[in-house]
């Protein structure tokens, strides 16, 4: 009779431990996801990154309002880093609490002087209140079907704001520059940040919705090399490899083993296989921020990992490009974009918020509308079989016109394929294998159908298409018809 009880025991918690199974990269492409044993892509327009260290933030209809337009996917500060209105030009932001305000993982001392308002953190206690939020946060993210990348380090340009600055803590952490915080070269402050991550990693394990982000914008105070372009130092690239050896090690010993992700760059530039070797093991997705014209996707697809532009901005507060570059960089084989939207804040949690930058030098999303376009993009994805399907651009023979064109391709099946500008002139000629195809039109702002017809292919290159007018883009899928 025991013997009956322990195999149904372990018969149960091994199907238990199958549903809550976290989001890992597909076993047969590892350029996607599979979440709950789906194939997934992730698309949205989240709000920027503070829904749980800021408390007036009213998460739960942010994320309903999510999942209401069928996006699946937002990013978090776990704590160790915060801003103050102004910063990046923005005069609201969800990641800038009010004074006093910041909720963080450690408790407040009874000395005052926090240099972002109220008193100063006590780095050897841990804040029940920020743990009760994050753990609402995250069952309510879950409930939603939204996955969600937890960004465990930042300092950008403000040190002077965390909470391990010694002159933010009663703990004698190292008064370092703050370009030495993301190495291992910062005293005693790397005990705290491991102390710090593995806290997190152990509170967060049993989440299936959760993608560990070690560093967001690694690179900001610590260039490999001058530009815009460039990936973190190698004195970083190090102890982005310790963090993520130190996840790896924790979560041996738990239940559930999450995917890691790091910021690689802006734009795009080729990761090589000896820096792929000696850094990133532990990585599993490969973010980059303002990608406009989809290079990291381009340079890095023979990496076997997903690829992913996580961060948008640097353009007008409304332009079809918030759109453009999220089809852009999915059908040339990226997995994920999540468009930076400034249209939620504290008070507009639904996302209708008109957020005005200061200055010319930085703005970014702060149209509505945005959010619905992207559900276009992500029902078009779930719409094919991405996952048989990589980039090809020689299924072009030729386009007429100023095209910027990306195509996916299973061969002799499905063909993705996207276009931007060269309105004028819509003719291609297409390199398809021998058979009868159905396409279809679509107006990439919204997912409407524009025409379908039927094409056949009797010897490669012989297919014209004749698109109907479209004003800034438009996308075309071909499927052989049996």
């Amino acid at each position: 009779m025991k013997k009956s009880f322990f195999l149904i025991c372990c018969i149960t918690l091994f199907f238990l431990n199958g549903i809550a199974q976290p989001i890992k990269l597909h076993p047969e492409n590892g350029h996607y996801f599979l979440y709950q044993d789906k194939p997934t892509v992730l698309v949205a327009s989240t709000e920027h990154f503070g829904s749980v260290i800021n408390p007036d933030f009213d998460f739960d209809k942010y994320l309903k309002t999510l999942k209401s337009i069928g996006l699946n996917h937002t990013r978090i500060w776990m704590g160790d880093y915060v801003e103050v209105l102004g910063d990046f030009s923005m005069t609201q932001n969800t990641s800038a609490p009010k004074s006093g305000k910041f909720l963080a993982p450690w408790m407040r001392s009874n000395v005052a002087g926090y240099a972002a308002g109220g008193n100063k953190f006590d780095l050897d206690k841990w804040n029940p209140e920020y743990f009760t939020r994050l753990h609402k946060f995250m069952q309510q993210a879950s409930d939603n079907g939204i996955v969600v990348e937890c960004i465990l380090f930042f300092v950008g340009p403000n040190w002077q704001l965390l909470p391990m600055n010694p002159v933010n803590n009663i703990n004698k952490t190292k008064d370092i520059p703050r370009e030495d915080y993301l190495s291992l070269q910062n005293g005693n402050i790397l005990d705290y940040q491991k102390k710090y991550c593995l806290k997190l990693i152990q509170e967060m394990n049993k989440y299936d919705n959760v993608i560990f982000n070690i560093a967001n914008e690694p690179w900001f105070s610590n260039q490999e090399h001058v530009g815009f372009a460039s990936p973190p130092r190698d004195e970083t690239k190090a102890w982005i490899k310790e963090v993520s050896e130190w996840i790896v090690k924790a979560e041996s010993k738990l239940p559930n083993k999450h995917l890691i992700s790091v910021d690689y760059t802006n734009e795009g530039r080729k990761i090589s296989k000896e820096e792929e070797t000696k850094y990133w093991k532990n990585i599993s997705v490969f973010n980059h921020h303002y990608d406009k014209d989809a290079l990291s996707a381009k340079l890095n697809y023979g990496i076997n990992k997903v690829l992913s532009f996580n961060e948008t901005g640097l353009m007008p507060g409304s332009t079809p490009q918030y759109r453009i570059q999220g089809w852009k960089y999915l059908l040339s084989g990226g997995a994920l974009y999540d468009n930076l939207d400034c249209s939620f804040e504290v008070g507009h949690e639904d996302g209708n918020a008109k957020v005005v930058f200061e200055g010319t030098l930085l703005s970014g999303c702060n149209d509505p509308k945005v959010k619905y376009e992207l559900k276009a993009l992500l029902d078009f994805m779930n719409s094919i079989d991405f996952v048989h399907a990589k980039p090809n651009y020689d299924v072009i023979a030729c386009s007429f016109g100023d095209k910027d064109i990306s195509v996916l391709e299973n061969p002799g099946k499905e063909y993705a394929i996207y276009v931007n500008k060269g309105n004028n002139l819509g003719i291609f000629q297409l390199n398809l294998l021998a058979g009868k195809y159905e396409v279809t039109y679509i107006n990439p702002s919204d997912g409407k159908v524009l025409r379908v017809e039927e094409k056949e292919s009797k010897t490669m290159g012989d297919i014209l298409l004749y698109m109907p007018e479209y004003k800034e883009d438009i996308a075309i899928v071909l499927r052989v018809k049996k």
